[in-house]
């Protein structure tokens, strides 16, 4: 239209309307080309849409308003053979640049995948689209940018080119079916790719097509199953397989998970899960039954040994003596073994699912354990254990009281499986009615040992003062010898009486603030006598700024006198015993240590050494009397105050022992009078007991 117009005016219109074209081809084409060989990724970011077609934008605005594009002055349009002609604008030569360079970059990428390609419709339809962006690229550029710029008058073809170059594109679009895809050819590739068996059998069940799954699964050519009747690939009862199969496809219905042996070629059975549904024609009338089967060979193995396993863990966890039960997160009972229903005297019907909590208590000592502490919502990387407790009470809504040992563990795939805790309960209601009995027998041997040792004692007291002078020497060594052994047998009652005490949790202290020095120097006092006697050096090393303690004064004494008179019993002649104490200025605990040069401990004898009636064998009890109690009420004394003791040895060296107490200016304690505490407090409630009612 521009070629042809009768005025230049006319021709500059047809101009500057056909700028919406070519402004814009070479941009759209690169698109096209990014989307065909599969790239059309790069074009999806805004950004690079608008660096691609930004520029055509710019051209199409100045070629419409300016003359620096398209000349617009009418008054300088020439005559020419073919039509009108129009000077080159200045900024002309950028346009034509920015189109081929686009085009070169379509045709770049259209010759690496023509390079690339590997099916020949492929080439072909590619080696057609090379063609046809050569043409513009070749002969507009000659025509419409090289010859004008030599002032070489010809027909400017750029736009011309361009519309051939639109038929050749949409030719090979349509010879070689770019953007159709026939269902057939699809649906035939998917079959053939399919892992499942596909077989098709018309109503008397003659196979009429199979896929290439008959040769990989069952070792038949597919052509040998055509024609042959489906049941004789069946192994089994066919008539029973017919019944859940056939007939209900044969009324019209869709079966689905039927599981029989499919035969191989060489005899063998394959298990499958077959699917059926019924073909039909336009009347809906049934023509055919097609079928899927998947082979389920490694699943059924896999599910045999999972049965397997299943069936090992439930007859291992009904064979523990222990109960054992399972939790989800809600602390709904999941399983539970015979072992816990017996303990609990529960139903296995009355207790999985339901609420732990609303079917026993448990408590430790006054406190309730509820099944949020035994469960953990986080994400594990192990196995964990989440709670470990030792003789809870447990009673359940029937009236059943029973004390167990309880375990709460938790697995690391638990969260994705729905198991909150694994728990295990050791019934210890025999050992603490046991040791209940043990206790009560102690209490009263020792309460009624007492008073005739009391009297005794007091008997051979007054010989000794009444009869003194009338005995002779070997008299007086017995009558000394006897009151010994009444105290030592007085001391062994008081020491099970004690023992009694702290076992029952009766055992009670009263803390008041102690001048600690003091105290220790009155204790080093008491056994002076004794340590020039074995000659021994028996110090004392403290500072003289030391704080009060917050003590029982007996208690503690009986802790000091236990530790001292130990350290001088095993201490040779010409050895030493020295007492410090110091503060932690950490803590603002004291800390008091008894340091001695005797025999020492083993090693082997030092993690029991705070327990009941354990005795040091070998040397350590050549000439010792002790019971095995003095340092296991010492612990529980320095438990009772918040402290900690503990020793440290060397065989042949001597040992130290050590033990640290809260001091008045202990974080949180104030001393406030008498206070009392008893084992079952922890020394976080005595803290609590003794802050300022401010805090």
């Amino acid at each position: 239209m521009d070629r042809f117009s009768t005025t230049a005016m006319a021709s500059d219109f047809w101009a500057v309307a056909g700028m919406s074209g070519w402004a814009f081809i070479s941009p759209v084409f690169l698109g096209f080309t990014l989307v065909y060989i599969g790239s059309e990724k790069f074009i999806t970011s805004l950004g690079r849409q608008l660096l691609l077609f930004g520029p055509s934008f710019i051209f199409l605005f100045l070629g419409w308003t300016t003359n620096l594009i398209n000349n617009r002055s009418v008054e300088t349009f020439s005559r020419a053979f073919y039509g009108w002609e129009s000077p080159s604008a200045p900024l002309f030569w950028l346009a034509i640049l920015w189109i081929d360079s686009l085009f070169i970059l379509s045709l770049a990428l259209l010759v690496r995948h023509w390079l690339r390609a590997k099916n020949e419709i492929q080439k072909k339809q590619t080696s057609l689209f090379i063609i046809a962006v050569l043409i513009p690229i070749i002969g507009g550029s000659i025509t419409n940018g090289i010859l004008p710029v030599f002032k070489i008058e010809v027909f400017q073809a750029a736009v011309l080119l361009s519309s051939v170059m639109s038929l050749i594109v949409t030719y090979a679009i349509l010879k070689y079916k770019l953007f159709v895809i026939n269902p057939a050819t699809v649906v035939t590739d998917i079959v053939d790719a399919m892992n499942e068996i596909l077989i098709v059998f018309n109503p008397n069940n003659i196979i009429e097509f199979a896929n290439k799954s008959v040769e990989t699964l069952l070792g038949y050519n597919k052509d040998d199953v055509i024609g042959r009747p489906f049941r004789e690939l069946v192994k089994g009862d066919w008539e029973k397989i017919g019944d859940k199969l056939l007939k209900p496809v044969q009324e019209g219905k869709t079966v689905a998970g039927v599981d029989f042996d499919l035969l191989t070629a060489n005899g063998e059975g394959i298990s499958v899960s077959f699917s059926a549904s019924p073909l039909r024609d336009q009347r809906g009338n049934i023509f055919g039954i097609v079928g899927v089967a998947t082979d389920i060979t490694k699943i059924k193995d896999l599910f045999a040994d999972i049965t397997a396993e299943r069936n090992k863990l439930t007859t291992t966890i009904e064979s523990v003596a222990d109960g054992v039960l399972a939790l989800d997160f809600d602390g709904n009972v999941i399983t539970i073994n015979q072992a816990a229903l017996k303990m609990l005297g529960m139903d296995e019907k009355d207790v999985v699912g339901k609420n732990i909590d609303g079917l026993v208590k448990m408590f430790e000592d006054q406190k309730r354990i509820l099944f949020t502490n035994l469960i953990t919502t986080k994400k594990l990387s192990k196995d964990t254990v989440v709670f470990q407790k030792e003789n809870l009470k447990v009673t359940t809504n029937y009236g059943k009281q029973v004390y167990v040992n309880l375990t709460s563990s938790a697995i690391k795939e638990g969260v994705d499986a729905g198991l909150g805790a694994i728990i295990t309960l050791n019934d210890v209601s025999k050992e603490k009615e046991l040791e209940e009995m043990k206790l009560d027998f102690v209490s009263m041997a020792a309460h009624e040992l007492r008073t005739p040792l009391t009297a005794i004692r007091g008997y051979l007291s007054i010989l000794q003062e009444e009869l003194l002078k009338n005995l002779s020497g070997e008299q007086k060594s017995f009558l000394d010898k006897a009151f010994i052994s009444t105290s030592q047998l007085a001391a062994l009652v008081e020491n099970l009486l004690s023992v009694s005490r702290i076992e029952r949790g009766a055992m009670r202290i009263e803390a008041v603030a102690q001048n600690w020095k003091a105290l220790l120097q009155e204790i080093i006092t008491n056994f002076t006598p004794l340590a020039k006697e074995k000659g021994i050096d028996l110090t004392l090393s403290s500072p003289n700024d030391l704080p009060d303690a917050l003590i029982d004064k007996f208690r503690i004494s009986e802790v000091l006198s236990n530790l001292i008179g130990n350290a001088l019993n095993y201490t040779d002649k010409g050895g030493s015993v020295g007492i410090s104490a110091t503060l932690d200025k950490k803590t603002n605990m004291l800390i008091t240590k008894v340091k001695d040069t005797g025999q020492g401990i083993p090693d082997s004898a030092l993690p029991r050494l705070f327990t009941k009636f354990f005795r040091v064998s070998g040397v350590l009890e050549q000439g010792s009397k002790g019971t095995g109690l003095g340092l296991y009420i010492s612990k529980a004394i320095v438990d009772m105050h918040g402290g900690e003791i503990w020793v440290e040895s060397v065989l042949g060296k001597g040992s130290i022992f050590s033990f640290t107490l809260p001091s008045s200016k202990t974080k949180g304690l104030k001393a406030q009078g008498s206070l009392v505490f008893t084992p079952k407090k922890t020394f976080l409630e005595k803290r609590k007991m003794l802050e300022p009612a401010t805090a």
